[in-house]
């Protein structure tokens, strides 16, 4: 071959070459979308898409992640009208019921169980329990959300106290001394989630791993009946301060109690520290105590949990892509430790939990406590419960009912009957 015909030859390839890699290039760009309730788990992703760049050299992804308060009945809404939805949707554990129902987790997300593996028993059981359908797991969560106790040295000293280590001490001795000092204990609020934290720390039940509806069971209902008794009496004696609707969220009315000392501390978990006890009442930096919460003497788990974001993988062209996403920013012992570092949702990997980087962590607004052992403490012996498309029943009938509770006008008995006829009513007519 002479030059020529070599020179045109080698000219020929690096031109295919070129179009071949504007061609790729093109190919590769992709808009990786993301919507949630909470800015925290995006500042989260945002703080490493670098380093998730840097995995995919040969591609370009443009990352639109945006919060909606409504993110869980949009993307219902959006289903519904056959509209495309996000690639990932962070979705609050109280409002996975409504994709469990007539199977829309399963038609329109990806089941993750074979993506995760035997990876599984790394976690806390009790947070793939809440994102689970007929037995398959659907979505990731963001934080073991450990209930603990946030309190005030200061007013617990001044009543002559000790921290409560049963809720029967606090009923029967710390109550009563901190009451007479003129505080409560804790607040007390019309959401059925809230009766449940304490009642899952009991070993009661709502629904069994099978969906079937048992708080009504002889197993479960006594002890929502007990539940309910401690509550009513608790409120009654000054002990736990009923605040209702959406003073707990917003406005003044608890970070003046906290800041006045009508209310002495908190039984909230992890995230009650980032959204609200910190951000409402800076000045009280270094007042603060943090340890966990008080066990039932008569049985059940060393902690609760209140709350908890799962991030379910959408079928469609992207749903491999936002796999990787998601398996590089959730799983894994690094991801875990750093998203609590970030952000303070504490791991889920029980190897990431006793980490001396996640254990050692203190923080100086809570008088320099070692949070991240407070929490691994209280990790140790987690409710695993089970969702619902009709956890909405439940959570809505309770959260009617327990005003009534809390003034005494309803019984404990009444209370729980109630609940149990309006969830079942609801299971039954399939509203």
């Amino acid at each position: 071959m002479n030059k020529s015909k070599l020179a045109v030859l080698l000219v020929l390839c690096l031109m295919l070459m070129g179009v071949s890699t504007v061609v790729h290039a093109q190919a590769t760009e992709v808009t990786l979308t993301a919507r949630t309730h909470d800015q925290l788990y995006l500042d989260y992703f945002n703080s490493r898409t670098a380093e998730f760049d840097k995995l995919h050299p040969d591609m370009k992804i443009t990352y639109d992640f945006q919060v909606d308060s409504q993110v869980a009945q949009n993307v219902l809404n959006q289903l519904a009208a056959g509209e495309k939805i996000p690639d990932l949707v962070g979705i609050e554990r109280g409002s996975f019921g409504g994709f469990m129902k007539n199977g829309a987790i399963d038609k329109y997300f990806v089941d993750l169980t074979p993506l995760i593996g035997d990876r599984a028993k790394d976690y806390s059981p009790g947070r793939w329990s809440i994102y689970s359908y007929k037995g398959e797991i659907y979505g990731i969560e963001s934080s073991l959300t450990p209930s603990v106790l946030y309190y005030q040295p200061d007013i617990y000293t001044k009543a002559g106290i000790e921290v409560p280590k049963t809720w029967e001490d606090v009923l029967n001795v710390a109550g009563p001394k901190l009451v007479a000092n003129g505080s409560a204990f804790t607040f007390a609020t019309n959401d059925g989630t809230w009766f449940q934290m304490y009642y899952n720390q009991r070993g009661g039940d709502i629904f069994d791993k099978d969906g079937n509806f048992v708080m009504g069971d002889d197993t479960n209902k006594p002890l929502a009946i007990e539940v309910a008794t401690f509550v009513q009496n608790a409120v009654k004696a000054g002990i736990f301060l009923p605040v209702l609707g959406g003073d707990v969220w917003s406005g003044a009315t608890i970070p003046t109690a906290y800041q006045s000392g009508k209310l002495a501390s908190t039984v909230m978990p992890d995230w009650w520290s980032s959204c609200c006890l910190k951000p409402g009442v800076p000045d009280m930096a270094g007042k603060w105590a943090m340890t966990t919460m008080p066990a039932w003497a008569g049985g059940g788990h060393a902690t609760s949990t209140w709350g908890g974001t799962g991030w379910s993988v959408a079928k469609g062209d992207n749903q491999e892509l936002a796999w990787e996403f998601l398996d590089f920013m959730y799983l894994g012992k690094e991801s875990q430790v750093q998203r609590f570092q970030k952000i303070n949702m504490f791991p889920v990997m029980f190897d990431a939990m006793t980490d001396e980087s996640v254990t050692s962590v203190t923080d100086p607004f809570y008088g320099d406590t070692k949070i991240g052992q407070v929490y691994a403490d209280a990790g140790k012996d987690m409710v695993v419960w089970y969702n619902s498309e009709f956890f909405g029943a439940y959570n809505t009938a309770a959260g009617t009912d327990l005003p009534a509770l809390f003034d005494g006008s309803m019984t404990p008995e009444d209370f729980v009957n109630d609940v149990v006829t309006q969830t079942q009513n609801a299971i039954d007519f399939g509203s």
